[in-house]
């Protein structure tokens, strides 16, 4: 079977979640390509001659980011091609739910049918930064967790995730959130710790920064994802982003450094777990049970107490 994995992503997160889908999907015997949205390199692929899709985002707000709705609206139609949805957000909570329902309809409309919809974790690039331990935790998860998408996926037993009403209104209400680039372009800044490598005007995948002719670095609004990877990505902190400005993370989670480290912990949320990340326990309860059904191995069995 031919699968083509469509991702939208700022800080990779989401990027990350469907390079895990695709190595589990190949280890299954299937062609897989896996195209990770570019501005600057529009995807070259013909999806009529795919038998699957794969459609992968970060939640904003509880919705998608609107880069990714104008993209699916681009989309050719088909004659009832199977499709399939991973995001990727930082809390485990049901108010993400009927992020997808929008775009769905659009879809559906298009001839590219819904088989299935999972919620991953991945750790928050925006508010706050998330421990180490926290970081290992949803990382090795994200490995079982996307094996175990496939073979549910594979098996036909599909996980789909109901769109409550208060979910939609609550979707449609944070919709807002598409115009906040436009209002928050002209009030980001640049620091004077800039040494111009230019990595935020080179790296932004909606192509939204640019150099203007006063040689400053500025933001083009109605391009602008809110997705943070140039203030996440910035060498040296020097991008001043505007109202969102307390809120900016800077500095990639070092994944695979994190997995090496012995002396991290990854069995962080857990029953005894308190405060905000207690919340989180009954998620990786329900996702231990889905990696018992297709016995995929726990990802964190090493540290946990005996």
């Amino acid at each position: 079977m031919k699968i083509l994995l469509l991702t939208f992503t700022g800080t990779r997160n989401t990027q990350i979640c469907g390079d895990f889908l695709a190595k589990h999907f190949t280890n299954e015997g299937h062609e897989v390509f896996h195209y990770v949205y570019d501005a600057r390199k529009p995807l070259e692929e013909d999806l009529t001659s795919y038998d699957m899709v794969g459609l992968g985002y970060p939640v904003h707000a509880f919705n998608t980011p609107e880069i990714f709705h104008k993209w699916i609206k681009t989309f050719p139609k088909v004659d009832n091609i199977p499709f399939f949805i991973y995001k990727v957000s930082g809390e485990p909570f049901h108010f993400n739910n009927a992020s997808s329902n929008h775009f769905v309809k659009v879809l559906n409309k298009k001839g590219y049918k819904k088989i299935a919809e999972k919620h991953f974790l991945m750790p928050y690039n925006i508010i706050f930064r998330y421990k180490d331990e926290i970081a290992k935790q949803m990382y090795l998860y994200l490995d079982a967790l996307t094996n175990a998408y496939v073979k549910e996926i594979l098996a036909e037993d599909y996980e789909l995730i109901k769109y409550g009403f208060w979910q939609k209104v609550l979707s449609v209400l944070f919709r807002i959130e598409w115009i906040a680039p436009k209002v928050n372009a002209p009030l980001v800044g640049i620091r004077k710790t800039c040494t111009k490598c230019n990595m935020c005007v080179n790296n932004c995948p909606t192509n939204a920064m640019y150099i203007n002719k006063k040689n400053k670095i500025k933001i083009h609004g109605s391009k602008c994802a809110l997705c943070m990877r140039c203030t996440y990505d910035c060498p040296n902190n020097s991008i001043r982003f505007g109202f969102l400005n307390p809120w900016v993370v800077n500095g990639s989670y070092n994944y695979k450094k994190l997995v090496r480290d012995e002396s991290i912990n990854p069995n962080f949320i857990n029953e005894e777990t308190k405060g905000y990340f207690r919340k989180f326990n009954k998620y990786f309860e329900k996702q231990n049970i889905l990696l018992e059904k297709y016995k995929i191995e726990n990802p964190i069995k090493d540290y946990l107490v005996k």
